[in-house]
């Protein structure tokens, strides 16, 4: 089979690759779709652990169960989780499950850009989803990504009626827009620098649509919400800047949630005596949970994702180099979508 293997920033090679075994608690998947994410060219965190394998987005159809395998059958489509967590640990009681040691070392095999994927069993247990009928498959890339989204928005303690503010309008920036106004914010704002950007946030409906060059995102705030700052605060860019400004634009009592992860040994500058007797609260959100993936995929059988304004650009995967460009130097690429031929099953023994 294919798979794509990643070596440093400047190398990304398809390689030949069995198609793995599978053992009697798991189940092979043949790929169908796989979302790029922007953790996969995220250099600093992947060229440590490299050579790897990319892909944590994908869906596609079961062409192989073991033995034991329950409820779950050869033809499915389905979504596959990379990560489940425990459910028992310290960390799952608490409800922090992507802190869970078993989150963390869970993983499928060999990863999302594969033409066939060995789903664990713990992963298949708790983690792979059946697919609705009216979910494509390059809808159901979304599925990891927006779950991430609503994770994020537990964490931020939002409470309905909240007057939200979301910094950067890339693809978690407008999935957390949507969500927004999915779970009854009362005003929503949005900061963008990017023209093209800010007009897809536009046609989302928000309350504003902020250029932070050009404007003051805070006296914008206070102009559209009777002179209050927000409530809520998602910052999407992984920029001490961002997040420095971001901190300004909080109402007394307010939230900050950090979506993205700096580098290490980046930090920020708090004034603290303003940030005490004011209330504020930074959260960060790291993953999702198997919860959030389940809540997501309701809201794309349900129709109520703009799933074409987040995707905008499906590729098959043979073109994986111009599709990886795109995604590092195309600021109108929001998501991009690889797409897998179907096989032939004799083409591959071992699956049949």
């Amino acid at each position: 089979m294919k798979v794509l293997r990643y070596y440093d920033r400047h190398t990304l090679k398809m390689e030949d690759w069995p198609v793995p075994d599978i053992g009697e608690d798991e189940v092979l998947v043949e790929t169908r779709a796989c979302g790029i994410c922007a953790s996969d060219i995220l250099d600093w965190y992947r060229e440590p652990k490299a050579p790897t394998f990319l892909g944590h987005e994908p869906a596609g159809v079961i062409v192989k169960t073991g033995s034991s395998v329950q409820n779950l059958k050869v033809g499915d489509r389905v979504f596959v989780h990379h990560h489940v967590p425990c459910f028992v640990c310290r960390y799952c009681r608490a409800g922090e499950f992507s802190m869970c040691p078993d989150f963390r070392a869970s993983h499928i095999y060999p990863g999302g850009f594969a033409e066939f994927i060995k789903v664990p069993g713990e992963n298949v247990r708790k983690g792979l989803l059946l697919l609705p009928e009216n979910v494509s498959f390059v809808e159901a890339t979304l599925v990891e990504p927006l779950a991430c989204c609503i994770q994020a928005f537990k964490r931020s303690l939002f409470k309905r009626g909240d007057t939200v503010l979301v910094v950067g309008a890339g693809f978690n920036g407008l999935a957390l827009t949507q969500l927004a106004r999915i779970y009854g914010a009362g005003a929503v704002l949005v900061s963008e620098p990017d023209p093209f950007r800010r007009e897809l946030a536009f046609s989302l409906g928000v309350d504003a649509v902020i250029d932070p060059n050009q404007e003051d995102v805070a006296e914008v705030l206070k102009e559209q919400n009777k002179g209050y700052l927000a409530d809520v605060v998602f910052v999407t860019p992984p920029f001490p800047k961002a997040i420095e400004g971001a901190i300004n634009c909080l109402e007394r009592g307010g939230r900050l949630l950090l979506y993205a992860p700096s580098q290490p040994g980046e930090k920020v500058s708090l004034e603290i005596n303003s940030f005490y007797f004011s209330h504020l609260t930074i959260r960060a959100s790291y993953s999702a949970s198997p919860l959030d993936t389940r809540e997501a995929l309701s809201l794309l059988e349900k129709g109520l994702i703009k799933t074409d304004l987040l995707i905008n650009c499906v590729l098959p995967f043979s073109q994986f180099q111009e599709a990886f460009w795109k995604v590092r130097n195309d600021k109108k690429v929001i998501k991009c979508v690889l797409t897998f031929e179907k096989k032939l099953v004799s083409e591959v023994g071992r699956t049949r």
